[in-house]
């Protein structure tokens, strides 16, 4: 009898360790989505304040900064996010999927907006979509690295069709 008891005290035991395990797993999963969206809303209202709260103060940004920026860390990443919504200031951002494992969040995400000045060949008034990859890597719960990675073809698309090919049949 003591047998049995123990045996089932010890399966029940093992199942709530498990399941608080898993609990602890879908909380962090959803904090960090919870914390990426935060930060994707402070790019997209001009909202930059708030970033100390969701980025280390030594995050690193992968992407080439197309600002030429110098600075690093959160400071550089609050330069580019006004600079963005500067060119940018009707920008959306939708997020159509995201996953997380371990200290790694991907999200792909889409990107719409009108430029408000030329930009990087876009003319003012140009309408923009692109499709882009995130890759995000935390630091307890905050954003430690950053990754973007986007298509040829839809960089491509951001230049208007009559400025692809000027210049190109000077010698």
């Amino acid at each position: 009898m003591y047998k049995y008891l123990f045996s089932l005290l010890l399966f029940f035991s093992l199942s709530v360790l498990v399941y608080s395990q898993d609990m602890d797993k879908m909380s962090m999963d959803s904090k960090y989505k919870e914390v990426y969206t935060k930060v994707l809303n402070a790019l997209t209202s001009g909202n930059i304040n708030v970033l100390d709260k969701y980025v280390t103060q030594d995050m690193v940004e992968h992407d080439p900064d197309p600002m030429m920026n110098k600075k690093s860390g959160i400071d550089k990443v609050k330069d580019i996010f006004r600079d963005y919504h500067k060119i940018f200031p009707d920008m959306k951002a939708q997020v159509n999927n995201i996953a997380v494992s371990g200290d790694y969040l991907f999200a792909y995400i889409t990107f719409t907006g009108t430029t408000s000045e030329p930009f990087q060949g876009m003319p003012a008034n140009h309408k923009m979509s692109m499709d882009q990859v995130d890759l995000v890597r935390f630091k307890g719960d905050k954003i430690a690295e950053h990754w973007g990675f986007m298509s040829n073809a839809d960089v491509m698309k951001l230049m208007p069709q009559d400025k692809m090919h000027e210049g190109m049949d000077k010698k």
